[in-house]
């Protein structure tokens, strides 16, 4: 009971705190200066805490000939890069009032278009990157609805206030829970369309080679392929400079089954990680390196 209790309270602590935050950057400060200052604040604390030393030993175990000076220079921009994204989470309506798109370049839309009108359900996948929302807005802008998956905080005030912020960018937000898996599922049977990121580490799974290390890969996505014959449409956000962003579509995957389930599982996961690796290495600075995604961090 006294546990309890002093549970409910924190919480109730933590949700005024982020709720007066959350009516500061969203409505009080201007965009740039929101912005601006959420990027400082985070990489000027975020690099001294603790936490950036699992960054530092996944670029060590990742990039064993990297330098001391070039990991710093990563983790400085990777919270740079997350406070930042933080700010563009609640102000999400700079970049896409309804009508116009602003500060996102587009490349690929020709994929997206087609990946639209093909009469089929699908999967736009993308990784932890720039500011993955970016992807959502560009696909609005062309009057396309993506339903994407919402992980909740365990605390309840700052659900209601994170559930508030995603709903900025996403129509249709499946929550995370013992009946999300079922939601999404369902949702491509009948032919819609999500985002999914597929870059965090998972309880279940296969060991998959990811940044040249094996890390439990969900098999969801591999399964809705080979079995709904679900197409699916890597995407990428890549932070250009400040807040302007390159969103790119690329052409569907390409994978022929050769009818042996378990090596069809592993071959087009394998590809799906393959492809993410790349852009982590592409720009290292816009991935978060804090998760705990290989076993032996």
């Amino acid at each position: 009971m006294k546990f309890s209790l002093l549970k409910k309270t924190r919480h109730l602590i933590e949700g005024a705190f982020v709720g007066m935050a959350f009516v500061l950057f969203r409505y009080i400060l201007p965009f740039k200066v929101c912005v601006a200052f959420l990027g400082w604040l985070s990489r000027t604390v975020g690099s001294r805490l603790r936490l950036s030393n699992r960054a530092r030993s996944n670029l060590k175990k990742c990039f064993p000939n990297i330098s001391e000076t070039e990991i710093q220079r990563i983790i400085a921009e990777m919270w740079d890069n997350f406070g930042r994204l933080m700010g563009e989470y609640v102000k999400a309506h700079a970049f896409w009032n309804g009508k116009t798109l602003h500060n996102i370049e587009i490349v690929g839309i020709e994929n997206l278009k087609r990946f639209q009108e093909d009469g089929q359900p699908g999967i736009i996948f993308t990784a932890h990157l720039g500011n993955w929302q970016m992807i959502t807005l560009a696909a609005q802008s062309i009057g396309f609805d993506l339903a994407q998956m919402y992980r909740p905080p365990n605390n309840p005030w700052v659900d209601a206030l994170m559930l508030k912020c995603q709903k900025f960018t996403v129509k249709n937000v499946i929550t995370k829970g013992n009946g999300g898996p079922k939601e999404f599922l369902s949702l491509i049977k009948r032919g819609d369309h999500a985002l999914l990121l597929v870059d965090q580490k998972m309880g279940e799974g296969i060991p998959v080679p990811f940044l040249g290390r094996d890390a439990m890969t969900a098999t969801g996505i591999a399964k809705m392929y080979l079995n709904q014959h679900c197409p699916l449409l890597p995407a990428r956000s890549e932070r250009l400079h400040g807040s302007h962003f390159r969103v790119t579509f690329y052409p569907p995957i390409e994978f022929e089954a050769k009818g042996d389930r378990r090596q069809d599982m592993y071959g087009l996961l394998l590809h799906i990680n393959t492809i993410l690796s790349e852009w982590v290495k592409e720009r290292p600075g816009q991935w978060l390196w804090l998760h705990r995604r290989w076993n032996d961090t």
